[in-house]
This record gives C-alpha cells, sequence and structure tokens, in this order.
C-alpha cells in the first residue's frame, strides 16, 4: 500500500500532505548544513559569523515550528489503520528532533567564547567531517521517505544505508570524545565538557535520522507499502 493511501481523508490533498512532511524535514536538513558552517567560522574564531549562522538556524526552527504543529492537529484529526496514526507522529516528532539538535548544539557556541587554545585543540579532529557525517545521515533519511511512497525495497534498503551512515557518525564522535578527554592542554573541565556537549547533540542529527528510519522500517512491517 502506497504512502498516499495512508491519508485517505485528505482525498486530492494526500501527495501535498507527503510534500508538507518533506518540506520539514527539508527545514531540519538545512538547519543541520547551517551548522556545518557555523563550525567552519568557529575554526576561524568568527563569532560574528558564528552568530549569524545561529540566528538563521534559529529562524529556521521557528519556521519550522508552527508547520510541525499544522502537521500534528493534520494527523490526529485523520482516520488511518490501526496503529499508523502512531508511527507518523512518531516520524514528525524525529524530523523536528533534527532541526531541534541543531537549534540547541548551535546554541551552545552562540552563548559561550572558548579560548583560542581549547578551539585549535577541538579542531585537531576533523569536525566538519563528523558534522558532514550526521547531514548525509539525514539525507538518506529524506531519501527513505519519499521512498515509502513507491516500494518496500527501497525503504528498506535506504533504511540500511542510513543505519551505516549514522554508525560511521558514532565512530567519528567517539574518536573526537576520546581526543578531548585526553586534554593534552590541561584546558578547564568545563570547556573540554562543553565541547563534548556539542558533540552529543550534534549527533542527534544522525541519531534521529536512524530513529526515523526506524519508524519506516516498521510501516513497511505492517504491510504499509
Amino acid at each position: 500500500m502506497p504512502l498516499s493511501d495512508f491519508f485517505r481523508f485528505l482525498g486530492s490533498g494526500e501527495q501535498q500532505t507527503l510534500e508538507r512532511i518533506l518540506g520539514l524535514l527539508d527545514m531540519s536538513i538545512e538547519s543541520s548544513e547551517h551548522l556545518l558552517s557555523l563550525v567552519g567560522y568557529l575554526k576561524k574564531y568568527d563569532y560574528e559569523a558564528v552568530d549569524r549562522e545561529f540566528q538563521v538556524i534559529e529562524d529556521l526552527k521557528n519556521r519550522s515550528v508552527g508547520e510541525y504543529q499544522s502537521l500534528v492537529r493534520l494527523l490526529c484529526e485523520g482516520s488511518f489503520f490501526g496503529g499508523i496514526r502512531e508511527d507518523l507522529l512518531s516520524l514528525l516528532g524525529l524530523i523536528d528532533n533534527i532541526s531541534h539538535a541543531s537549534k540547541h548544539s548551535s546554541m551552545i557556541f552562540h552563548d559561550m567564547k572558548l579560548p583560542t587554545e581549547v578551539i585549535d585543540y577541538f579542531f585537531q579532529d576533523d569536525i566538519g567531517s563528523f558534522i558532514s557525517t550526521c547531514i548525509a545521515a539525514a539525507q538518506l533519511f529524506k531519501e527513505d521517505v519519499k521512498a515509502l511512497g513507491e516500494n518496500k525495497d527501497a525503504v528498506l534498503s535506504l533504511a540500511e544505508k542510513v543505519v551505516e551512515k549514522e554508525a560511521e557518525a558514532d565512530k567519528k564522535h567517539h574518536a573526537i570524545v576520546r581526543h578531548l578527554y585526553r586534554n593534552e592542554i590541561n584546558a578547564k573541565s568545563l570547556d573540554i565538557i562543553t565541547l563534548s556537549d556539542f558533540l552529543h547533540l550534534a549527533d542527534d542529527i544522525a541519531d534521529n535520522s536512524k530513529r526515523g528510519s526506524d519508524v519506516l522500517t516498521v510501516l513497511v512491517a505492517k504491510g504499509y507499502s
């Protein structure tokens, strides 16, 4: 059963609803791309640009809130086969979590200026590669959502790719954290913990993408593809 059949109550608006869900995911991915830009400016100690990127991320998040709430209302008012409403609401929540991850991780560098030597130590690892891998997981998740309206084999294949990309992000995350906690520059513990918190929040981009693909896999297992 194609995804459009989930939205029987919408009639001719079925495809529009799917496009709105994908649009919400697009905003979440765009936020994560601005997080990558923010990290690039941080490496150059350009805090004015860091703050500009944070503002863009915050604006995207504020825009997405209304759309998220509207979609939740739409799904709650519809009629569905057993358990499908809950799965779709979970999917929306995980998409929303991706933008949360970008906002809250970027807020760390908006609110706090770290010493130059701490920033340099942080960027001894390839932070940009880590963030890019998280974004790649989110982009694969988007392709997986699109595939739900086509066939189950595509959904399952893409879900496996999301899992692989999330595992790659985790590997990079853990390697950077290990380096941080060696603290070879004797930085303040608070600074090291702050950077660790940033990494954990940013990693939620990939984690929520993987969880979102898990929801899609459940929908396929229920026979709705």
